[in-house]
């Protein structure tokens, strides 16, 4: 069931959102007959990292391909940086600002702060957050769909090693609907993605429960 729930997801991102060059979804929710709308980024989203001057005690978080936000004191045994080290140059990062990786966004790193709380990020990461035209969950989704891997492939740039900064964000183009429909479909993912959770936690308790069953079977 947890990976037909993962398919049905990938299935509804591919059919929920336009084609390129369309502008209109193959499924749609009934009610909504208006095209959607191309735009740019810089017409919806702007930086929103501040400097930790002060150097604040908050959290330091990273952003990872499969998590999000992850503090890094569940990745490092010292947290990633020593509790006393200068972290001046961090980005605070607000509740509902978006954090990516440009080294490694082209491999999903990329996160949305939920929290309540204030966190820190490295000063490598990108901060970013949308305006009242977007819902933070519909542009979420669409961050983690393969129209928008197409746009990094597109526009990022370098040597060795290929960036996607936040210029380049800037440039990058997305179709969207009326600000009620986005938010319809951003709760529909949202809710998909609650169950692929769900399914995860009780496939891995049935995996430990079955390696602690072999244990004390084969002694």
């Amino acid at each position: 069931k947890h990976e037909k729930l993962k398919t049905v997801k990938q299935s509804l991102l591919e059919k929920m959102f336009p084609k390129e060059g369309e502008d209109v979804p193959e499924i749609r929710f009934e009610g909504f007959t208006d095209p959607w709308e191309q735009r740019t980024f810089d017409e919806f989203v702007y930086a929103s990292g501040s400097r930790n001057a002060d150097n604040l005690d908050l959290e330091s978080h990273s952003v990872s391909n499969t998590s999000g936000f992850v503090p890094q004191s569940e990745q490092f045994e010292n947290g990633g940086t020593m509790a006393e080290a200068d972290k001046t140059a961090y980005w605070i990062v607000e509740p509902g600002s978006f954090a990516y990786n440009p080294a490694r966004i082209n491999v999903g790193s990329i996160g949305y702060l939920a929290t309540r709380e204030n966190v820190i990020v490295s000063s490598l990461y990108e901060v970013f957050r949308s305006d009242e035209t977007c819902d933070d969950r519909f542009l979420w989704h669409w961050l983690k769909s393969a129209l928008f891997a197409k746009q990094i492939e597109a526009l990022q740039e370098g040597g060795v090693r290929l960036y996607f900064f936040f210029d380049k964000l800037l440039k990058s183009e997305i179709t969207m609907p009326s600000i009620r429909e986005q938010s319809i479909i951003g709760s529909l993912f949202d809710r998909l993605d609650s169950l692929i959770a769900l399914h995860q936690r009780e496939l891995d308790i049935l995996k430990n429960l079955k390696q602690a069953l072999l244990e004390k079977m084969f002694v």
